[in-house]
C-alpha cells in the first residue's frame, strides 16, 4: 500500500494556482468550432497540423466538407471574454455537456464513491479506453494516479478495436483479493473533445508548436465526411472495414449506424454533438464486450464512462492563463455480486478548494490565496504549465484499508456506509438498450432501395 507521503507527491504533481467553486449551468445551443471550419485537412485537422494521413481529398469534396462544417458555425454562442474567469469558462463548457465537472474534482468524488463499494487502489485494476491522441494523458494519470498502472484499449476517437480477446486479456491482470478470492475492475471509457479558453470548440493548442491544433482530429474528420456523404453512405454489415484504415472506417461506420437508429439529421451536427454520439457508441460498444467477457461469479467491476474536455489556454506560457480539464460523467455504476447499481457523482459533495490544495500539499502561505466556496458545484483546479510541457508521472495514492469495508454486508441494501442509497441512480439505466451494437446484423430501413454495401 502507497504511503501517505506518496499520496502527497502525486497529488502534488497537479497542484493548483487557480480554483474555483461553481453551480451547474443550464444546457443552451450547442455549436461547433471555427477550427473545424477553418481548413479542413485530409485527416480532418485544423491549423498547422502534420499528421500521417497524407491522402488528399478531391478539390471539390474537400470544398463541401469545410462549407458543412462551417454551415454549423451560425449559432455560435458568444466566446468566453475573461480567460481567468474559470466560472465564466465552466459553464461555457457546460453549456455543451451538463454535468461536467473539473477533473480532480470528478476524480476526489469517483474514489469515495467506488471505495465505498469496496473498489480500491490495492484491490482492483483499471482498464482504460481513451483516444490516441497524447493531450488524453492527462486523464489517464489521473485515474492511475489512484488506481496504479491501467490496461489500454484505446483507439481513434476512443473506438473499441480490440475486441473480446483484447478485453479478456485484462481480465486476468487483476489483484485478488477478499475471502472469496473475487477480481475487481473498473473499466474507463471517454471519448474527448477541446473547448480553448476563449470557448473556441475544437481548439487547442499544444505545447511546443504554434497555431491552434484539434480535438478530437479523428472526429472532426468524421463530421465533414458525414455531412458531405450522409449516413447511409457510411453503414456497413460489422466486420467490413478499410484495411488501410481500420480504425477510422469503423469510428465512421459505427457513428453512422448510430446517427441513422437515432434518426438525427446529420446536417444539423456539430462537434459537440457528434462527440456526444460517439459517446453513446462507444459506452454501448464498451458495455457489451464486458458483458461478452466478464463472469461475475469471479469478478466484480464498475463502470466509467463520459466525455473529456480539454480547456486549455489559447496560448500556452507559464504566466498565461489557467489550463483547465473537465470530465462529464454519462454512467457510473458498479456490478456486485451481478447485482448492478447506478450511481450519481454530482450527489456526492464536492471537494473544497482548501481541501483540494491540501491533498496536493500546499503550503499555508499558498493556502491563504484561496477561501472556500459555500456553494455545491464542481471545484476547479488548473493543470499546471509545467506539467502539460513536461509530463509528470504520479505515483498510486494510498487507498482505504480494505479490512475497512464489511466483505458481507448487503450491497443492495447498505448499510455501510450510510450515504451509498443516496447516491444511486437509475435515470440512464435504459438509454442503450435498444441501441445497435458492434454485432448487430445491418437492417433495412423503407428508403432504403439498394442493399447495403458490404
Amino acid at each position: 500500500m502507497a504511503s501517505s507521503s506518496m499520496k502527497a507527491s502525486s497529488m502534488k504533481a497537479f497542484a493548483s494556482k487557480s480554483t474555483i467553486s461553481m453551480p451547474h449551468a443550464r444546457p443552451v445551443a450547442r455549436v461547433t468550432s471555427s477550427a473545424v471550419a477553418s481548413g479542413v485537412r485530409a485527416c480532418g485537422h485544423s491549423g498547422r497540423c502534420t499528421c500521417s494521413s497524407k491522402a488528399p481529398l478531391s478539390s471539390v469534396r474537400r470544398s463541401i466538407v469545410a462549407s458543412a462544417a462551417a454551415e454549423a458555425t451560425a449559432t455560435a454562442i458568444p466566446a468566453v471574454k475573461n480567460e481567468n474567469d474559470l466560472g465564466s469558462r465552466a459553464r461555457n463548457v457546460q453549456a455543451y455537456f451538463p454535468g461536467a465537472m473539473g477533473i480532480d474534482d470528478f476524480i476526489a468524488r469517483l474514489e469515495v464513491v467506488l471505495a465505498g463499494y469496496g473498489f480500491t487502489g490495492d484491490n482492483s485494476i483499471g482498464m482504460l479506453n481513451l483516444c490516441r491522441d497524447e493531450v488524453t494523458t492527462v486523464l489517464k494519470d489521473k485515474i492511475e494516479s489512484v488506481f496504479g498502472s491501467a490496461f489500454t484499449t484505446n483507439g481513434l476517437g476512443a473506438v473499441l478495436t480490440c475486441g473480446a480477446t483484447g478485453m479478456g486479456a485484462c481480465l486476468s491482470h487483476s489483484p485478488i483479493s477478499g475471502p472469496q478470492g473475487k477480481e475487481k475492475y473498473v473499466f474507463f471509457s471517454f471519448p474527448h473533445i477541446a473547448i480553448d479558453s476563449t470557448g473556441d470548440v475544437g481548439a487547442i493548442t499544444r505545447p511546443g508548436r504554434t497555431g491552434k491544433s484539434c480535438a478530437c482530429g479523428a472526429l472532426a474528420k468524421a463530421l465533414g465526411e458525414l455531412k458531405a456523404e450522409g449516413c447511409e453512405a457510411n453503414c456497413r454489415t460489422p466486420g467490413v472495414h478499410d484495411a488501410l484504415d481500420p480504425e477510422y472506417s469503423i469510428l465512421k461506420q459505427r457513428l453512422a449506424r448510430r446517427l441513422r437508429y437515432e434518426k438525427v439529421d446529420v446536417s444539423t451536427l456539430t462537434l459537440a454533438t457528434l462527440t456526444a454520439v460517439a459517446e453513446r457508441t462507444i459506452t454501448n460498444d464498451f458495455e457489451y464486450l464486458i458483458e461478452k467477457v466478464i463472469n461475475t461469479d469471479k469478478a466484480d467491476y464498475a463502470v466509467v464512462t463520459g466525455i473529456q474536455v480539454h480547456n486549455w489556454a489559447r496560448e500556452l506560457t507559464e504566466d498565461g492563463a489557467p489550463s483547465l480539464e473537465f470530465c462529464a460523467p454519462s454512467k457510473v455504476y458498479v456490478v456486485i455480486n451481478g447485482t448492478k447499481i447506478h450511481l450519481d457523482l454530482n450527489k456526492v459533495p464536492a471537494l473544497s478548494p482548501r481541501q483540494l490544495l491540501a491533498l496536493a500539499s500546499t503550503s499555508p502561505t499558498d493556502m491563504e490565496k484561496y477561501s472556500t466556496s459555500g456553494k455545491t458545484g464542481s471545484t476547479l483546479q488548473e493543470i499546471p504549465f509545467a506539467y502539460l510541457t513536461q509530463r509528470m508521472y504520479g505515483a498510486s495514492v494510498q487507498s482505504w484499508d480494505e479490512g475497512s469495508v464489511d466483505a458481507d454486508h448487503d450491497i443492495v441494501n447498505p448499510a455501510y456506509p450510510c450515504w451509498k442509497s443516496g447516491v444511486r441512480d437509475m435515470s440512464g439505466a435504459a438509454r442503450d438498450v435498444d441501441a445497435p451494437h458492434m454485432e448487430s446484423e445491418e437492417v433495412f430501413t423503407s428508403f432504403e432501395t439498394v442493399e447495403p454495401k458490404k
